[in-house]
């Protein structure tokens, strides 16, 4: 009697789909589905290349990246607003093949090459900033020998450079009293445009020291009340004055250079100087003399 047993050998597997697909960074557009096989990155411009993770259903077929044979593959990327194409090849067991498609688009360098803000101290720009407008100009006492320039630029790629120095902040030495200086910042943009703004210093001229301009005193008498108010031009600020040497008894002088009182006493005159001295401690000083009568 004879037996026959039939062996039938399964086929080999068909699958060739994946279990999963994840770009880094990412993420897929659309979400992966195993039955879609196209989809889209979009990445920043700074992002210069992506890692690629493909698993598949069937643990028997094989996965290749840009035609090398693993499931995971650092890819660097074209130029920054290029576009990169990377394919995902799966092979089941059976030898049928599916292709998945990523285009990773990077995206372009930023044109933007505007400031955000711009300041010079001490001073105020005028007009007030604003990142339209180019060109300003600060005004500045004749004591200032330098400003702090400081530019920040919208677009945190941008190249900000004052006077040429790559910086966003610079102390900019000024020319001599009465004089203007130029500063110049460029922003330049990440895709290389570039946009000039100009600040202008003026610079005060120097102020003249105080002169006395009062030159005599009047006499004065005994028992009398004595006024006189001295005068002086020029200088920066309030002035100040004082007296070197002694008044005629019964007389003093204020600050403000008002010499009053009444006298007391008779006699010769009475030498003596004084001094006005303005915010910057530039002074002058003349001398006076007062004599005091017994009576008019």
């Amino acid at each position: 009697k004879t037996y026959v047993v039939n062996v039938n050998r399964a086929a080999l597997g068909g699958n060739n789909n994946l279990q999963s697909l994840t770009v880094s960074p990412g993420p897929l557009v659309p979400a992966f589905a195993a039955g879609t096989t196209s989809y889209s990155v979009d990445v920043a411009n700074s992002v210069t290349n992506v890692t690629v993770t493909a698993r598949v259903q069937d643990a028997g077929a094989t996965v290749s990246i840009n035609n090398q044979t693993t499931t995971s593959l650092s890819i660097p990327l074209g130029a920054a607003g290029s576009n990169t194409p990377i394919q995902v090849e799966v092979t089941a067991p059976n030898g049928n093949q599916k292709t998945y498609v990523v285009n990773v688009n990077r995206a372009a360098l930023g044109g933007n090459n505007n400031l955000q803000s711009l300041t010079v101290s001490p001073g105020s720009l005028a007009p007030p900033f604003t990142a339209n407008q180019r060109r300003y100009t600060v005004n500045v006492d004749s004591t200032v020998a330098s400003v702090l320039v400081t530019a920040q630029p919208q677009d945190a790629g941008a190249v900000v450079s004052i006077n040429d120095q790559t910086t966003t902040s610079l102390s900019v030495p000024l020319g001599s009293p009465g004089t203007n200086t130029q500063i110049d910042i460029d922003v330049m943009a990440p895709n290389g445009s570039q946009k000039t703004y100009t600040v202008v210093v003026n610079r005060a001229a120097p102020i003249p020291p105080p002169s006395i301009t009062t030159t005599s005193l009047p006499n004065g008498n005994v028992n009398t009340f004595y006024s006189q108010q001295l005068a002086a031009t020029g200088g920066s600020g309030n002035l100040t004055w004082i007296s070197i040497g002694s008044l005629p008894d019964g007389l003093s002088m204020d600050a403000a250079g008002l010499i009053s009182g009444t006298p007391t006493i008779a006699g010769p005159p009475i030498a003596f100087s004084v001094q006005v001295t303005d915010a910057l401690q530039q002074s002058d000083t003349r001398d006076f003399s007062i004599e005091i009568f017994n009576g008019p």
